[in-house]
């Protein structure tokens, strides 16, 4: 799976990712993950089965759908601010599944 994270600036959406990673790491899980800030996203589109954004930037999340065109949602504020990758990583796959299946 591949997950692309937003934020506004890309400090903590990289804390996060690098959580995320070690989540993966311990539960045998391969992915590929990326952060980023919310400007040229264009460069990201078709590279990415799944984008989360950061609580900051909840207003652009259609606009984000949009332009990448793969399914996009807000990390949950608490995951977020306590950099939970175990939980985030969990969001990421059950945004695919559902989006999948749905």
């Amino acid at each position: 799976m591949k997950i692309l994270l937003i934020c506004n600036g890309g400090m903590s959406s990289s804390m996060l990712m690098s959580k995320m990673k070690d989540a993966a790491v311990r539960n045998g899980k391969e992915v590929m993950i990326e952060a980023v800030p919310n400007t040229g996203l264009e460069d990201q589109a078709g590279r990415f089965d799944v984008c989360l954004v950061g609580p900051q930037i909840i207003y652009a999340i259609e606009s984000i759908r949009q332009t990448l065109g793969i399914p996009v949602a807000s990390v949950e504020t608490r995951t977020y601010a306590m950099a939970d990758g175990e939980r985030a990583l969990e969001q990421a796959e059950k945004l695919l599944a559902e989006n999948n299946h749905g």
